[in-house]
């Protein structure tokens, strides 16, 4: 559920929802998705939201892939841990959590015109076991876990002291940090200054892990400094701003209502700098109101180490760490050595890629020559034992129709030419790992799909000519590692209308890759099943089994074309895709030219052909009528978020 999904269908569906419904449907379908095999890998190359290795943070003993954490009280049964975790987060802090469970019915609402989140039980959970238990039956979170430990709402300091110690011990083994929640106990009617230093010391003593404060930035300073004080003199290491503001009509804190989104982050920012100025080496955590990369960043001003989302999530969508990932590394001084390369054969890898491009056009380019003219070449001829002449008198509209599927493949490969040698030149020549991996991806399943040609028995020998003559250039374009995680723009900022736009125009170029995919699966499959479908044979006025009797190695050298059409097509729909999802940021005008370009070739030769050689059912190019819509409101949409400077 990445941006162009969430913005543009799923955040106005589940927002028809109560609150607590919505989320409980979205974090139980992506927490089943990540359960089941591949599903982590689906949820992370939908969005590439692995962070780059430059973020990586290390505090004591445990290292952050990035300062950029969830908060706590998103995900309060945990039911989704591991799909979050492939959000593109540095840690995950969960609960808040208490021995017993605390109620949760009817405590959310949501206020879209503010940007807020209203908890009327900021402490709901459903107890420890139940978190155990989610524990255990989570595998593959490669990030630190962080709980924040709870208490009853009416605990007393011995109380409140035995249960934290009870949490610890038995949660100890999962986590890498804690956190102290001390909603319940702070403000005017709290602990005192010394009720505090003996919680914190008992708590301390019960466990070597990092254990933090979180604190409501509503808290004012004189309620704030004696907590404050009594954890820096019980060792703890330091706080996270809880980002929740006190309702100031509530009655009492017990009972109030916290407030979390756009209206708190100011404080919130205040509070955090506040905090740097009393406790100068302690690990902040800043939350609140984080709804953009620009908010993260206003907290890593103004003294947090790291922030941590929670509104951001619902309103701006699951990629939004993402986001503020490259934010932060765009900002942040460039102090990374280039690394050593294996030394390139003869050249560097993206001159072998632009190669490999370029190689992919010229025999696109010829094949399209021959299939607007002589249609089949001599080799063709000797196969089947009868010329071109001879195969017309048979039937008028045989060469036409093979015309139209090599025509058709002819401009799917000049548009994989085209991605690939833009891929080189703008991702390979800058080492950009994930132009890497698409040109490996679309490659292999391209290359392999030269043995569907033969499972009718007839080696098309051109075809064979080019693929060991590219095969060498395709290797040693990915000779070389890549290693660069992004190029360096300046940063996407805020959720402006170019943004919104473009998560539309991203969200029609998934469609296309998708499309393209299945429909190259779908040809593919027919190429060596039955050949035809029905509008074929209306259009040849024949049956397959009069062509079969016509000559029978005639349908062999068809079904090779469609098998080769279709195999193009899928490697040509899984780079469009890889593109769409992992290419489009603000600033990276190439993207749109390479899309643009390749679009040009592919959609000419598959829709211009059927109306040159008269096969016009509109059925049949329903789905490429649809397409070029498609395409064309895409570019549109995605011109100014990718162009404009």
């Amino acid at each position: 559920m990445p941006d162009w999904s969430y913005q543009t269908m799923f955040r106005p569906l589940l927002f028809l929802m109560p609150p607590e419904r919505a989320r409980s449907i979205t974090l139980q379908a992506i927490g089943a998705l990540a359960k089941i095999p591949g599903g982590s890998l689906i949820i992370e190359w939908m969005g590439h939201m692995e962070p780059p290795s430059q973020l990586s943070r290390t505090i004591g003993p445990v290292t952050f892939p990035t300062p950029v954490g969830l908060g706590a009280g998103l995900d309060p049964e945990s039911i989704a841990i591991q799909a979050l975790s492939k959000f593109g987060f540095g840690f995950l802090e969960l609960g808040p959590v208490s021995k017993e469970p605390i109620d949760s019915h009817g405590t959310v609402q949501r206020d879209i015109a503010a940007m807020n989140i209203h908890y009327s039980s900021p402490l709901v959970n459903n107890g420890i076991y139940t978190l155990q238990r989610r524990l255990e039956g989570s595998s593959g979170i490669k990030i630190p876990i962080g709980v924040r430990l709870a208490c009853q709402p009416e605990a007393s300091l011995r109380e409140a002291t035995e249960e934290r110690q009870e949490l610890i011990d038995k949660l100890e083994r999962f986590c890498s940090f804690f956190t102290i929640d001390t909603r319940a106990n702070s403000g005017q009617s709290g602990w005192s200054q010394p009720e505090w230093k003996e919680h914190f010391c008992s708590l301390r003593s019960q466990t070597d892990l990092p254990l933090l404060l979180a604190l409501p930035p509503s808290l004012t300073e004189a309620e704030a400094l004696p907590i404050f004080i009594s954890a820096k003199e019980a060792g703890l290491n330091g706080l996270v701003v809880a980002g929740g503001m006190i309702q100031e009509d509530s009655p009492c804190a017990n009972n109030s209502v916290y407030i979390t989104g756009r209206s708190s982050h100011e404080q919130a920012v205040k509070f955090v700098s506040w905090a740097r100025e009393q406790w100068s080496d302690a690990l902040i955590i800043g939350s609140g109101g984080i709804l953009e990369p620009h908010d993260a960043l206003t907290f890593l001003d103004a003294g947090a180490n790291f922030v941590q989302l929670h509104s951001g999530l619902v309103y701006s969508g699951p990629g939004l760490p993402k986001r503020i990932n490259e934010a932060i590394l765009q900002t942040q001084l460039d102090t990374e050595h280039p690394q050593e390369k294996r030394p390139a054969f003869l050249f560097p890898s993206w001159i072998w890629g632009i190669m490999l491009g370029v190689g992919m056009i010229i025999g696109g380019a010829l094949a399209w020559l021959v299939a607007a003219t002589t249609v089949i070449l001599p080799y063709d001829e000797r196969f089947l034992g009868m010329s071109a002449e001879q195969l017309e008198i048979l039937n008028p509209q045989v060469l036409s129709f093979m015309s139209h599927d090599r025509i058709s493949l002819a401009g799917t490969m000049i548009s994989i030419g085209i991605l690939y040698s833009q891929l080189a030149y703008h991702g390979l020549r800058k080492d950009i790992h994930w132009t890497r991996t698409i040109l490996l991806v679309s490659g292999a399943v391209g290359f392999s799909s030269f043995f569907l040609v033969i499972g009718y028995g007839y080696f098309d020998y051109l075809h064979a000519v080019l693929a060991i003559m590219l095969f060498p250039l395709f290797l040693l374009a990915l000779r070389t590692p890549a290693t660069v995680h992004l190029t360096r723009l300046p940063p996407q900022l805020h959720n402006d209308r170019d943004w919104r736009m473009a998560l539309w125009g991203q969200l029609l170029f998934v469609i296309i890759g998708f499309g393209l995919t299945g429909a190259g699966l779908i040809i593919s499959i027919i190429g060596v099943t039955g050949v035809f479908v029905p509008s074929d044979l209306v259009f040849l006025c024949v049956s397959a089994d009069t062509l079969q009797s016509y000559n029978e190695r005639l349908i062999p050298v068809i079904a090779h074309d469609r098998a080769g059409f279709g195999g193009a097509l899928v490697s040509n729909g899984l780079a469009v895709l890889l593109i769409s999802l992992w290419g489009i940021r603000r600033g990276e005008a190439w993207i749109w030219w390479t899309l643009f370009l390749a679009g040009i070739p592919g959609f000419v030769s598959g829709i211009g052909i059927h109306f040159t050689v008269g096969y016009v059912d509109f059925i049949h190019l329903l789905p490429a009528y649809v397409a070029v819509i498609l395409f064309l409101v895409a570019l549109v949409l995605l011109k100014p978020y990718l162009c404009r400077t």
